[in-house]
């Protein structure tokens, strides 16, 4: 039996179930493919997970410095059991909450592997086959980590971020391949919890993309932090010894590491065309769209992580929200000038729109203003006063660009993300009244140095 619908999504991730829902509750009958969980990559073993872990290690890492506040903590440890049940535990309840928001909307959600067999028909092979057609069609299909081909076959030792999310112990020595987001994150998770980390990156700073200065400025921090941080080097060489050991030659020296984390990127699902005789036009490794969404495949739509674009959560979910209303006959367009990036470690780190280095190289003529965490009251008495905030604004006064490190990077980011996105000038920003003692405060006293016009210099 073939079901007919409106529209059939393929992936339940962060751009493919909200799609489902925003089309349901505009009237499109909707079916939605996931061949493993809901909620996909970012809930079940990435966003969600890792979060999860970061705050066990950020908890146990102010533990460590509870004498600093007057509290005594003489006698610490950790069930690694238990932080990776708390985690899991986590997961499963936003998972539980995705399938019970679709039931709601009375989303069709079908469990298994999606192969395209025509524009606009869809098989999926479970336990039992399911057939489904649609006037259209969207590939919600996220993306995986990019493991290379000699590497795939020992996921015991050479991990992907799957593995090391769920790893039963934490090993002794862990050699990290990528300095980028999730190199990070999950080396200081290790870290923070005994293991020896090195990160080897081979871009000439840690996070390629953030703010040279920041970069720079970050390196000693997380050194500081018990993370060994090599740049602009390989590990060459890389191979297996043993279940136990792993081998590598950094910076022309043999070493070696009971595991090696591949953070080294990720890159599209593109499973969904495998034996289907059907392949859209790509661009790069990702599938080309149109404003619309459209591919060059009539009725099939792609989004996300899969599209070209940054490969970011919400980025997937604002796909979605803009193609439902165009799905509705909304003009409605995507805007990314504004895309917010955060890091989740400790310190944080959050930047949107333009750095430096972009402005220079684009002959763009900008001002600076800076704060320091040292001098905020609330990052003082939370005993997180390093950091700093950095906003570029052009002679007009339209911002242009900001980096933040500190404490709740992630959140005040989104103050100047709003302004951005907005249009609004940086001289209101600080007209805005900022409750005090807070984090935001330093916001507005950025926007402030910038202008000329702080007292806290």
């Amino acid at each position: 039996m073939v079901e007919k619908f409106d529209l059939i999504i393929v992936g339940a991730g962060p751009g493919g179930y909200p799609l489902a829902l925003r089309a349901a509750r505009n009237g499109m009958k909707t079916a939605l493919i996931e061949r493993d969980e809901a909620g996909g990559t970012c809930l079940n073993w990435g966003c969600i997970p890792t979060k999860a872990l970061l705050a066990s290690a950020k908890m146990f890492h102010k533990m460590k410095h509870a004498s600093e506040f007057g509290i005594k903590a003489e006698t610490l440890s950790f069930d690694w059991t238990k932080i990776q049940a708390r985690k899991n535990d986590i997961v499963q309840k936003l998972r539980t909450g995705i399938i019970r928001l679709l039931e709601k909307a009375g989303v069709t959600f079908v469990r298994g592997d999606a192969r395209l067999k025509s524009n606009n028909h869809v098989i999926v092979n479970s336990a039992t086959e399911w057939q489904g057609t649609a006037e259209k069609i969207c590939l919600a299909v996220g993306s995986v980590p990019f493991v290379p081909e000699n590497y795939k076959n020992d996921r015991n030792v050479f991990w992907s971020s799957d593995e090391a999310l769920s790893a039963e112990n934490i090993p002794e020595t862990l050699l990290i391949i990528g300095g980028g987001v999730i190199g990070l994150e999950l080396g200081q998770v290790y870290a923070e919890f005994g293991s020896k980390v090195t990160i080897v990156e081979m871009m000439p700073q840690i996070l390629p993309g953030l703010d040279t200065a920041t970069a720079k400025r970050l390196l000693p921090v997380f050194k500081k932090g018990g993370l060994e941080i090599i740049t602009g080097q390989r590990a060459e060489n890389l191979c297996k010894v043993s279940d136990n050991e792993v081998k590598a030659e950094i910076n022309g020296t043999p070493r070696s590491f009971a595991k090696a984390l591949l953070a080294i990127g990720r890159k599209p699902n593109l499973s969904v065309f495998e034996n289907s005789g059907i392949l859209p036009e790509m661009k790069g490794n990702f599938i080309a769209v149109n404003s619309d969404f459209q591919t060059s495949i009539p009725g099939i739509y792609a989004i996300g992580d899969c599209v070209p674009g940054p490969m970011l959560a919400h980025k997937a979910s604002h796909d979605a929200a803009v193609l439902a209303a165009k799905f509705h006959g909304e003009k409605k367009s995507a805007d990314y000038s504004a895309i917010p990036a955060c890091v989740y470690t400790f310190p944080e780190i959050a930047w949107v729109g333009k750095s430096e280095e972009q402005l220079n190289s684009e002959g763009i003529k900008y001002k600076t203003g800076r704060f320091q965490f040292s001098a905020n009251g609330k990052a003082m008495t939370s005993g997180e006063a390093d950091g700093q905030i950095k906003v570029l604004a052009s002679e007009d006064q339209k911002v242009l660009g900001t980096v933040i490190w500190g404490p709740e990077a992630s959140n005040l980011l989104s103050e100047a993300t709003m302004a951005m996105a907005l249009n609004i000038p940086a001289h209101e920003i600080p007209e805005i009244i900022h409750p005090h003692p807070t984090l935001c405060e330093a916001v507005a006293e950025a926007f402030e140095n910038l202008l000329g016009t702080g007292v806290h210099g």
